[in-house]
């Protein structure tokens, strides 16, 4: 195998056409985890490579898990670590790679009488944590203190 790859998490959402996501020049795109915008960390619920062009990457996390492990949270701290020393990490337009909970649900109080929307530019939702699609779908937010409105334009972008 060979060429551009395009990985998706399963609990996205595509809203739009993503066929730029193939077009953008660069070698590693990956969204910014806007959750801590001062970090390189990217979210890698979208992100694109070229097969077999970081085997050292795969090679070095077989060879030092447990080290990796301990200086890292998650897959795309190391991964965003990594691609980030090689001087390769770009990231995705923000507005083509919106997070559900931060972008298309209204702020605090405005997320009772608001229901959830598509950001404009969005092409992929991102679902981090709760809720995921069929939560969000129903209006559950999975925690006390965050409430969101039933979403139904998922239903019309998402299948299980």
């Amino acid at each position: 195998m060979s060429g551009k790859t395009l990985f998706l998490d399963l609990d996205v959402v595509i809203v739009d056409n993503i066929d730029a996501f193939f077009m953008t020049k660069g070698d590693f795109l990956i969204a910014h985890d806007k959750k801590n915008p001062t970090k390189i960390e990217g979210n890698s619920s979208v992100f694109r490579f070229e097969i077999g062009q970081y085997p050292q990457i795969l090679s070095h996390f077989e060879k030092n898990s447990e080290q990796v492990k301990s200086e890292v949270r998650h897959e795309q701290a190391y991964l965003s670590r990594e691609i980030h020393k090689l001087g390769k990490l770009e990231y995705w337009q923000d507005a083509w790679v919106p997070s559900f909970k931060y972008r298309c649900c209204p702020s605090w109080i405005k997320s009772w009488f608001k229901a959830p929307f598509i950001p404009q530019g969005a092409k992929v939702i991102i679902f981090h944590g709760l809720p995921n699609p069929p939560e969000a779908i129903k209006g559950i937010s999975g925690k006390w203190y965050r409430h969101i409105q039933p979403s139904p334009w998922i239903v019309k972008h998402w299948k299980e």
